[in-house]
């Protein structure tokens, strides 16, 4: 292991650093801006932008690092980024924050674009799953330290501001100096939304509804922690126990799935984040351990829903197309994400932040329906292959092309406009794993595909 990530130890530092200014931000944002009475629609409004700036990052990013190259794109990033944090420390003010966590959404797409693009480089087809594995472990891991960092230091005053700018800084440091060769541009992959969803419905859907529920949870959780009367560093500890808990289950909730199928487990862990969003909404009491156990199940149930969406909708197209469908998911996570805080925020100004969870598990209840509506409708399914879960993160498009279920030297080649062979009339039926389940899988009809692949 050792010797195959030491060529990218430069960007896996880099990840490091960024990641735990990162972790700061995310927890002390939305505390800094209830402090300074902000209001709730106020502050899902900075939530709900940051989530707008990734969606830009990623489809303007990969132009300006064609233009000027990784390490220079990354420099500027880096300067772009560091500015956001120290500005904030200078305007309290709701509308400069909103536009500053904007430009945050923009430069950390860009970031995390240049370390990925450049992470599929320096593997190749037999290493990309485990680098995949440490980049999604780095991330995880130094995010939920920046968290702690917050509990640690005092919220008043402008040190966590300035430390975060601190970190995000000193990550262009590992870039700067590598001697790495940087590789190519990365390439901008068309969106076809509408296809996607012909695709798989119940994936899209997922993904989208995933990202509702995980961007309200992000944004405004620790307020609501504040208003069950915990400290910042319980408010830090109650949002780092959720994502712990999601990043522990996702395998094994992505075995389940490999043996019972995608969509009764998505409506499965559907089912148990409701349940625990329901128990914070209806909560009377303030009983601490009561509340961190609800944030374990919800986290350790809903985190894994995304993942399992693009398993789903990868084990429906062939290899080739499977980047293409991650990265549609991906961005339609992110519109989900970006609508999530802003109407929990509207709930929450009305009802106040118990709201927050009842919102959370109306989003989580629409997944359990999707999904019972399309095992309904469509029970068995003629796969194209069936590939085993991986975990992968919520960053950018590129960190697909890490996927070991993608075929890297196909993805690259993709042509959009190229048309799939349909099935032939006699041919064979293949059957995925999971239809030896009766009523538990899902796939478009034969005459469906046929209809899908005219789209391609």
């Amino acid at each position: 292991m050792t010797g195959i990530l030491k060529p990218v130890t430069a960007l896996l530092m880099a990840t490091a650093i960024a990641m735990a200014g990162h972790g700061i931000l995310v927890m002390l944002v939305p505390l800094k801006a209830s402090a300074a009475t902000f209001s709730s629609l106020a502050i899902g409004l900075m939530g709900s932008a940051y989530f707008a700036g990734l969606l830009i990052g990623c489809m303007f990013a990969p132009a300006i690092i064609g233009r000027v190259g990784h390490i220079r794109a990354f420099s500027a990033f880096t300067a772009c980024v560091t500015v956001t944090p120290l500005a904030q420390s200078l305007f309290f003010d709701a509308t400069a924050w909103t536009i500053l966590r904007l430009v945050q959404g923009v430069c950390c797409a860009g970031l995390w674009l240049v370390i990925e693009s450049w992470l599929n480089n320096a593997s190749d087809t037999e290493t990309r799953g485990r680098v995949l594995g440490a980049y999604t472990l780095i991330q995880l891991a130094l995010q939920t330290v920046g968290m702690q960092f917050v509990g640690i230091i005092d919220l008043n005053g402008t040190a966590l501001f300035t430390l975060a700018a601190i970190l995000y800084s000193l990550s262009a440091l590992p870039i700067a100096l590598t001697t790495s060769i940087a590789p190519r541009p990365p390439k901008r992959d068309k969106l076809r939304i509408d296809w996607l969803f012909r695709v798989s419905p119940a994936a899209t859907f997922a993904a989208g509804l995933s990202g509702f529920a995980t961007g309200s949870f992000w944004i405004l959780a620790p307020l609501y922690a504040k208003s069950a009367g915990m400290s910042a560093a319980g408010s830090a500890g109650f949002v780092a126990a959720a994502m712990l808990a999601g990043a522990v289950t996702q395998w094994p909730v992505g075995s389940l799935s490999d043996r019972y199928g995608r969509r009764p487990t998505m409506a499965a862990a559907a089912t148990v984040a409701m349940l625990a969003s329901l128990m914070l909404g209806l909560m009377t009491s303030t009983n601490l351990a009561i509340i961190f156990a609800c944030s374990i199940m919800f986290g350790a149930a809903s985190f894994p829903i995304y993942t399992l969406a693009i398993a789903h909708a990868n084990d429906l197209v062939p290899k080739r197309r499977a980047i293409v469908v991650s990265s549609g998911l991906l961005f339609v996570y992110a519109f989900g994400a970006a609508a999530g805080p802003l109407i929990a925020s509207v709930v929450v100004e009305w009802l106040g932040f118990a709201a927050l969870f009842t919102t959370i598990s109306a989003s989580c209840a629409l997944i359990i329906a999707v999904n019972i509506l399309r095992i309904t409708i469509r029970p068995r399914t003629r796969a194209r292959h069936h590939e085993d879960f991986v975990m992968v993160p919520r960053t950018t498009p590129a960190v697909f092309d890490l996927d070991p279920r993608t075929d890297e030297q196909s993805a690259i080649k993709i042509d959009h406009h190229a048309t799939i062979e349909p099935l032939q009339p006699n041919a064979p039926e293949v059957i995925a794993p999971e239809d030896h389940q009766p009523g538990t899988s899902d796939a478009p009809s034969q005459s469906d595909q046929r209809e899908q692949l005219a789209l391609t």
